[in-house]
């Protein structure tokens, strides 16, 4: 596909999603959709807003429900198969990298209450925030209640349920043992 039928694409498809979602879809200029690109909103007054200049690869999703808000800022890089799912708030600041399989929830299920079923019991939901210029590394989770401070880096791998202040650096100290078979 060239690279002007791709621009046109692009443009028809944001037009068609503010269309879909007026009033709750946002976005600024110079955005990127890769293939299998999805956008859901359920009927509530859940809106996403997307800043300018933001670039997601293949199969990325984001979903918002229950009046959840998404805000991302501008100049954000998604790789492969990240997925925003957003029940509440999640804020995502500016110049930020996330590599494949990034995934981010701001709630998780309730399960107390041993008399009803998990999926009877709702859940518990807290706003999770990004700063500018974080690198989120492959196949991260990132949990409700997060606050991650500005310049950021976060290692493969890691599921992150606390706050990070700026300028951390955060790594699984895995240790490989190798046994003779």
């Amino acid at each position: 596909m060239s690279r002007n039928l791709r621009d046109l694409f692009i443009k028809i498809t944001v037009f068609k999603m503010k269309a879909l979602y007026l009033n709750r879809f946002y976005s600024g200029r110079a955005i990127v959709f890769g293939k299998y690109f999805s956008i859901i909103l359920d009927s509530s007054g859940s809106d996403i807003t997307i800043g300018n200049e933001v670039q997601f690869r293949d199969f990325c999703c984001l979903r918002a429900g229950s009046n959840g808000h998404i805000v991302i800022g501008n100049g954000v890089f998604f790789n492969n198969n990240c997925s925003i799912n957003c029940l509440v708030q999640i804020n995502i600041g500016d110049n930020c990298q996330f590599g494949e399989g990034v995934k981010i929830y701001d709630h998780n299920h309730q399960y107390s209450n041993k008399e009803l079923l998990i999926n009877q019991q709702g859940y518990i939901n807290k706003e999770i925030k990004i700063g500018n210029n974080c690198w989120i590394g492959s196949n991260v989770i990132i949990l409700k209640g997060v606050e991650i401070g500005n310049n950021v880096v976060i290692g493969a791998g890691c599921t992150i349920f606390k706050s990070i202040e700026s300028g951390h650096v955060v790594y699984n100290n895995q240790e490989l043992i190798i046994n003779k078979y």
